[in-house]
């Protein structure tokens, strides 16, 4: 299982440069920028999909403190909140809204199922190595000052994120879209 300093790593090994042993790494310019760009680029790259590896359910109970108007309870999303995927059982989506780090219902409480920001340790291969090129192409001019490599490394992450995505979705079963009005006036 590989770790954010591991990642880091192989991403400088990848552009020619030294490997760190720490995103702390005293005296290392690479190390400093690795610390910097790691956390946005590695939220960035779990936002993009619904990576089976970080799909989260939970039931939230409501806080006890009441919203002023509209809504009955409210909700404080979990802390390793990094996207919504639903809100509700299947087949019965309530009514809700967000305000700030709240979710506004009306239900007593709140089947959720969300994306989380879950360490590298748990994370599989393709994911992995996404993350991998993704520091490549963020790295690249920074470390090598060169635009077309860092061009080329963008694009090479692009391809592997769209790969791992494809992966990653077709390990569930398929939407059933049931019977829509739409698809039955087609006869």
């Amino acid at each position: 299982m590989a770790t954010d300093v591991q990642i880091c790593s192989n991403a400088l090994m990848l552009l020619g440069a030294a490997p760190i042993a720490s995103l702390s790494e005293p005296g290392s310019r690479a190390a400093v920028i690795c610390s910097n760009v790691y956390p946005l680029a590695r939220q960035d790259v779990l936002r993009r999909h619904n990576w089976n590896c970080g799909v989260t359910r939970v039931v939230l109970a409501p806080l006890a403190e009441k919203p002023a108007f509209d809504w009955a309870h409210q909700f404080t999303k979990p802390g390793d909140w990094l996207r919504l995927i639903q809100i509700g059982r299947l087949g019965q989506l309530p009514d809700y809204e967000f305000a700030g780090n709240r979710i506004l219902s009306n239900l007593a409480s709140l089947p959720l199922v969300y994306m989380a920001e879950v360490d590298e340790g748990r994370w599989d291969a393709l994911l992995t190595g996404v993350m991998v090129k993704r520091m490549v192409a963020d790295l690249a001019y920074p470390i090598t000052k060169s635009t077309s490599l860092a061009e080329m490394r963008g694009a090479e992450y692009r391809e592997a994120l769209q790969i791992a995505k494809g992966v990653d979705a077709q390990e569930n079963p398929p939407e059933d879209w049931g019977d829509s009005p739409l698809i039955s006036v087609r006869g």
